[in-house]
């Protein structure tokens, strides 16, 4: 009888192609060994008798499974009794705690030997500012925390009040948000994400926003171009003025009280000049402008 007269005989019919696993699994290797607490990474396992798996688990947890395959294995390269094979099952690792576990195939024929697989927590967010550190309590202020790994955070709250996360750079060095509203004075401001939680330091102190600057006119209304012009704006709520400016360009020795707010007009360009009040919460403008003669 020759070698091939063997293979014909002893190989099994196609219908009986490939044969079921004569033993249970043996679990060789994981590749990757160690992914992410959230999951959701491809985890390759390679080892014998992997065929009709039925569940895939790491430290208990069920993974998804997405494909099975082999390479073939033993002389027959397909399970033939006698013969392991050498297979391969692709899967989804599932989300876990951080830490070690172990990985487990079961088939139809049992439960394999266990390999450890690593979850990694991510890196802790770090925080060393935040810009500007004060706000109206009606919330609505852009700010800028600066710090680390800040493209893994998941809230900011002021105060235990949620931000409105708006973007993060893709270094993590810097996020952008929007402040809740608040009350008066300094809120602990903490930013969270899978690896921990860390404050910001000096926090975010609110307050209450002064009512809006109403101006009812600027006397004397004209000027030399040349700038130089003492002014008085007249009108309400004035006392939080902290600029007033001329087309764009700051007047000087700037005083604001309730009622009024003087300075000195800057240079201009002859004709007429916008006329804007700068407050902490906003602008307002002058009615009628002031003209450079």
């Amino acid at each position: 009888m020759t070698s091939t007269d063997l293979v014909s005989t002893a190989a099994p019919s196609a219908g009986y192609w490939p044969p079921t696993p004569v033993g249970p699994p043996l679990l060789l290797s994981v590749v990757p060994n160690s992914g992410p607490t959230s999951g959701g990474n491809l985890v390759q396992l390679t080892g014998q008798n992997l065929r009709n798996v039925i569940s895939v688990t790491f430290g208990g947890v069920p993974a998804t499974i997405v494909s099975q395959s082999s390479s073939g294995g033993g002389d027959w390269g397909g399970g033939w009794p006698g013969y392991p094979t050498t297979d391969v099952a692709v899967v989804i690792a599932p989300p876990h705690a951080a830490g070690s576990v172990q990985v487990l195939v079961t088939t139809t024929a049992g439960t394999s030997n266990s390999q450890p697989y690593t979850y990694v927590a991510p890196p802790p967010p770090t925080a060393t500012s935040i810009t500007p550190a004060f706000g109206p309590t009606t919330g609505g202020t852009v700010f800028l925390i600066n710090g680390t790994n800040l493209n893994t955070v998941t809230s900011v709250t002021f105060a235990g009040v949620p931000a409105t996360i708006v973007t993060v750079n893709p270094a993590g060095t810097q996020l952008v948000g929007v402040t809740p509203a608040g009350s008066p004075g300094t809120a602990a401001v903490v930013v969270t994400g899978p690896g921990g939680a860390v404050t910001v330091p000096g926090g975010f102190t609110y307050f209450v926003a002064p009512p809006p600057p109403v101006a009812t006119n600027i006397v004397p209304h004209t000027g030399p171009a040349a700038g130089g012009t003492a002014f008085t704006i007249n009108g309400t709520n004035l006392g939080g003025v902290l600029g007033v400016l001329f087309n764009g360009v700051p007047a000087t020795t700037v005083v604001a009280t309730a009622g009024t707010v003087t300075g000195v007009t800057p240079p201009g360009l002859v004709g007429p000049a916008t006329v804007t009040l700068v407050t902490a919460t906003g602008t307002t403008t002058v009615p009628g402008g002031f003209i450079y003669t």
